[in-house]
């Protein structure tokens, strides 16, 4: 982190700190960015906390970064009831069909905070025996939940309206191989609730060895958020005087993760504890190591690893085996790429719907021509200028040709117009010259022609007279 964000990340956890231990809010030394505090504080699941810290401050917020955080209060304390109401019914349906289960994190952590709408609940997560799938899907669309698929955290997901999710598990869900073998066991050998057969909770002991596990597994998998070591800090505030530590770090030592737990626990004395601890008295001797610890959980795991993976060997498996995960999921993806399924197939060869056994030599002509394309892309990059230049060409050698053809039309039309003027011209010429000669010739007789033509004349104007007396 640069120094400016480092220095916003550290006033925000004063402010959950001032809130969580009731104490008066620090004032900042220097101008802030509210959008990059809203943001990491967004992340980190603690926005509805800094809008309690933020109502005391006189600093001079954006409107727009207070109605974010107002909006995130409002939610959490709408989700206290809500998600109250749904874990007690789920766990009654739970109860009528016989179905061992057990109420993990969320809402026991509620119980923790004062006033308890400083702790967002999101999800009502359920720790149920395996094989009890067709009856939880039964129960669950008869309260209206309907199954979200295609997500990919593990567990089943159920969602109704409003914002209400719950989850079912049928394991803990640990990814490191030690952790997962210390609670590799069914839900019903869990102590059962008073009066109860078939809904289970864990002790206090038995729950802050698994919220410590869960802590460190998250940290592991680079998943830990500011909001998440609240939680820890805050059970660990209500019972540390009730809890039995022989039991305690015994079974943490067990599950292998007792010396990480402890770097965490001092981490967050430092962050939210009394500075006349012994915790916060020693920080300065491992300064360097906190220092790691705290930008690992700020900056979601880009910080502070290598120093983390000297602390416990947890960041490392986890690491290894994600490498792992990606390295099969490529290589699933890559199986499904070179032979696609029969649906796909048929689409694209059509006559394999008729006749499946030619699937494989299909697959092996896919796969020719996919290793072909690129040549054929080469080839076509090659001769694509080439081509270019040649079509160049034949378009000038077209646009010249149309030219000529115009210019030889042009020239035909004219020579045509030249011809029929002169022509008609001579016609004239003619035609004058018979009148003259005929004149010359018939002078004599032009007297009785002209009678000749007036009878005539007179006769058709008769006629014409003659006509429309009869017509009417």
């Amino acid at each position: 982190m640069i120094k400016r964000e480092k220095y916003e990340a550290r006033y925000l956890l004063s402010i959950i700190s001032a809130i969580i231990n009731q104490t008066e809010i620090p004032r900042s030394v220097r101008r802030l960015d509210w959008e990059n505090i809203y943001k990491l504080a967004e992340y980190h699941k603690v926005a509805h906390i800094v809008y309690l810290g933020i109502l005391g401050l006189e600093e001079d917020i954006p409107q727009k970064w207070k109605q974010s955080f107002h909006k995130r209060y409002e939610e959490s304390l709408l989700s206290q009831e809500r998600y109250k109401n749904a874990a007690e019914v789920v766990m009654w349906q739970l109860k009528q069909n016989k179905i061992h289960a057990l109420l993990i994190k969320d809402g026991i952590m509620s119980t923790c905070y004062e006033p308890r709408e400083i702790r967002a609940l999101d999800q009502v997560r359920i720790l149920v025996g395996e094989g009890q799938e067709a009856k939880i899907h039964s129960l669950m669309r008869s309260m209206d939940f309907q199954k979200q698929e295609y997500r990919r955290e593990r567990g089943s997901y159920y969602y109704r309206v409003p914002k209400t999710t719950v989850v079912f598990y049928t394991e803990l869900g640990f990814r490191t191989k030690q952790l997962r073998k210390y609670f590799d066991f069914p839900v019903k050998v869990i102590r059962q609730t008073e009066g109860e057969k078939y809904l289970h909770q864990f002790t206090e002991d038995e729950f802050y060895i698994y919220l410590v596990c869960d802590l460190v597994n998250l940290y592991a998998c680079g998943e830990i958020r500011i909001g998440d070591m609240v939680d820890h800090w805050q059970f660990y505030k209500m019972y540390r005087d009730k809890l039995d530590w022989d039991y305690v770090e015994r079974e943490l030592a067990t599950a292998g993760v007792l010396d990480f737990a402890r770097w965490l626990q001092d981490l967050l004395y430092i962050w939210f504890g009394d500075r006349n601890e012994k915790y916060a008295k020693e920080y300065d001797a491992h300064a360097d190591v906190y220092e790691a610890l705290e930008g690992y959980i700020i900056t979601r795991g880009v910080e502070g690893r290598e120093v983390s993976s000297t602390l416990t060997e947890l960041v490392k498996e986890v690491t290894d085996i994600r490498d792992r995960e990606r390295k099969e999921e490529r290589l699933r993806r890559f199986r499904a790429f070179l032979f696609p399924d029969r649906r796909y197939m048929e689409k694209i060869f059509p006559i394999v719907e008729d006749a499946p056994f030619l699937m494989p030599l299909c697959w092996m002509w896919r796969s020719l021509m996919l290793t072909l394309l690129p040549l054929k892309k080469k080839i076509y990059r090659m001769f694509r200028p080439i081509k270019r230049k040649i079509m160049d060409k034949v378009e000038g050698f077209n646009v010249r040709r149309e030219e000529r053809m115009m210019q030889r039309m042009d020239e035909a039309v004219r020579q045509v117009m030249e011809e029929s003027s002169s022509s008609f011209g001579q016609e004239i010429h003619d035609i004058l010259d018979e009148d003259e000669v005929a004149a010359d010739a018939g002078g004599e007789g032009d007297e009785d022609t002209a009678g000749e033509e007036g009878q005539v004349e007179q006769g058709e104007i008769y006629g014409m007279q003659d006509f429309f007396t009869n017509f009417k």
